[in-house]
């Protein structure tokens, strides 16, 4: 053995008052150290690069009409937050893409383009990304790799087959990832991403061999997985909807916060002003857990940033802070430009001059042929023609081929109905332009899924044909449709005037059923119940209405490229028309 001397004794006493000396220093070690992580936004911007003219904004007894919004809005804001903050994540939670020409003929460059501006650290893939197929989507991809800024893509319930998908050719990761891992003031964060499964699968159109798993059992999954490398820092970047990311977030342990998309929603405190908000920014709820998880969404088409400030004792959320930001232009009133949830700020120049230069390509390419008119479709916004417009008793074709268009966008849907005054001109023969479309449906409108019974719907008919006889009404609400068609009687009572109701369904047509629920493809302004189709905007308040947030114009655009040659239709939905005169 040994002898101790003393040099032994002292080692273990200067070790042991040199721990109290740091813990003296640190504070008590079991005692959770703060820590705060900033997250700046966007969702939804749907290929929306320009500024809104014209919104109106309500502060008090006053409303004002003011730009808001754009990308080059966007950029300069996200760089203010970031000036703000040290530790701090840009996310995008998803549709990026189609919306606008500038998706239409630049097919998610130009998109890309705004983006690798701004340098998003991650995305998450929305269903709209796969309204070209797989094979769509890996070309924005690639426009999104074709800089630095090195944007992680996720979408962990994504599944296509490896193989076969353009997404997957060689491993399931080849185009995103489950989730990502960051480092921000020497602390790790990891991120998972979700898309919406059903919806995805049946409203959009991925690869038929593609998949989407359940969202809850796989964010279950990757936390575990996340926790296990040692990551108790974790957050979701989600395009599920805002009340399914409150459902997830009060069945999952371990999640601190979610940055979502998909159901357009704005938080903060803007109903006053006239803007629909359901709610506060952030949404503070609790976890499987019991611990506080906090929970932003950013609006919609480029309107809105995001700044989230998650305040974080150990591994636990202390608080959730931040402020969501509507973006309004400089030279807003003081009034608008004054409120916290209003941020008045200048286009940034660098992406404003990247925007301008897809623009200008706009007016050149807006004019290139897309396809061919065999004949004049005439328009009619009401019943037979009784003049040569559309030959004596002909319907409107040009109405029947809009409603045609719509219908093949949506293969979930059994039928389409239009009303009269959404569509705006006739097409005539010839060469048939991008511009012509535009021309042809000028209107903001984007197409929604109903879910209504036949009862429902006959309700609907009565309802729009009563508005365009009424002397307040107009007869722009009658309605036009593809996979559907229908007897009229002007002369018979409401209840009555529609009769002989079909729908195409199973390689026949199929009488109306009052007590099946059918999904109705329609364009947006119907949906709110507008022109005298009011049972619609009951249906929507009662949750069967989902916007798709296509483009009523684009659907039209994108058909027509399939179509190449447009012919005059030989049936209409309307197949008897009794005026009584």
């Amino acid at each position: 053995m040994r002898s101790i001397v003393k040099s032994d004794l002292v080692k273990p006493f200067l070790i042991s008052s040199l721990i109290v000396f740091l813990a003296a220093c640190s504070g008590t070690p079991n005692e959770p150290q703060p820590y705060t992580l900033a997250v700046a936004h966007i969702n939804d911007h749907h290929s929306h690069l320009l500024p809104t003219a014209n919104r109106s904004i309500r502060v008090g007894d006053e409303t004002y009409k003011v730009e808001t919004g754009g990308f080059a809005r966007v950029a300069a804001q996200i760089d203010v937050i970031r000036a703000r903050h040290e530790n701090m994540l840009t996310l995008h939670a998803g549709d990026a893409i189609t919306g606008t020409l500038f998706y239409t003929l630049f097919k998610g460059e130009a998109d890309a383009a705004l983006m690798n501006h701004v340098c998003f650290d991650a995305m998450e893939l929305g269903n709209h990304e796969f309204d070209n197929g797989d094979s769509g989507l890996k070309q924005f991809l690639d426009f999104l790799s074709l800089s630095n800024c090195a944007t992680v893509v996720l979408g962990a319930n994504v599944q296509p087959e490896v193989g076969v998908s353009a997404l997957t050719q060689k491993t399931r990761w080849d185009s995103f990832k489950p989730y990502a891992v960051f480092e921000r003031g020497g602390e790790k964060i990891g991120l998972i991403g979700l898309d919406i499964a059903v919806k995805t699968k049946q409203s959009s159109q991925p690869d038929r061999t593609t998949e989407f798993a359940d969202e809850y059992e796989t964010a279950l999954y990757y936390i575990r997985e996340l926790q296990g490398l040692g990551i108790e820092k974790i957050g979701l970047l989600t395009h599920i909807q805002y009340r399914n990311d409150l459902d997830l977030a009060a069945r999952l342990p371990a999640v601190d916060f979610i940055i979502g998309g998909d159901s357009h929603t704005l938080l903060g405190d803007y109903t006053k002003h006239g803007l629909n908000a359901v709610g506060p920014y952030p949404m503070p709820v609790m976890n499987a857990d019991n611990q506080l998880v906090c929970i932003g969404h950013a609006w919609e088409y480029s309107q809105a940033v995001g700044e989230m400030v998650i305040e974080f004792a150990g591994d636990d959320v202390a608080n959730c802070g931040g402020q969501a930001h509507v973006l309004v232009a400089e030279d807003a009133p003081q009034a608008i430009a004054q409120l916290p949830q209003f941020a008045a700020i200048a286009e940034q120049a660098e992406a404003k001059k990247l925007i301008v230069s897809y623009q200008d390509q706009l007016d050149s390419l807006t004019t290139e042929v897309i396809a061919t008119v065999a004949d004049r479709l005439c328009l009619r916004r009401m019943g037979p023609a009784t003049s040569d417009s559309c030959g004596i008793g002909r319907q409107s074709d040009a109405h029947r081929v809009v409603a045609e268009a719509f219908l093949a966008s949506a293969p979930q849907a059994d039928f389409a109905l239009q009303n009269g005054g959404g569509v705006r001109a006739e097409i005539a023969p010839g060469d048939f332009t991008i511009a012509d479309a535009y021309r042809l449906l000028p209107f903001a409108n984007t197409l929604v899924e109903v879910q209504i019974t036949g009862a429902e719907l006959h309700t609907v008919l009565e309802q729009a044909l009563d508005y365009a006889l009424s002397d307040s009404g107009s007869d722009g609400a009658y309605p036009h449709g593809a996979g559907i068609r229908f007897d009229v009687d002007l002369t018979a009572e409401f209840g009555s005037r529609f009769s002989a109701i079909q729908v195409w369904q199973e390689d026949s047509w199929q009488p109306l059923d009052d007590t099946k629920t059918y999904t109705m493809i329609t364009n947006s302004f119907l949906a709110g119940g507008s022109d005298g189709w009011r049972l619609l905007g009951e249906l929507e308040l009662a949750g069967k209405v989902t916007d798709t947030y296509v483009n009523y114009a684009q659907s039209f655009v994108d058909w027509i490229r399939t179509t190449k040659t447009i012919k005059r239709p030989t049936d209409h939905s309307t197949q008897r028309y009794e005026s009584g005169s």
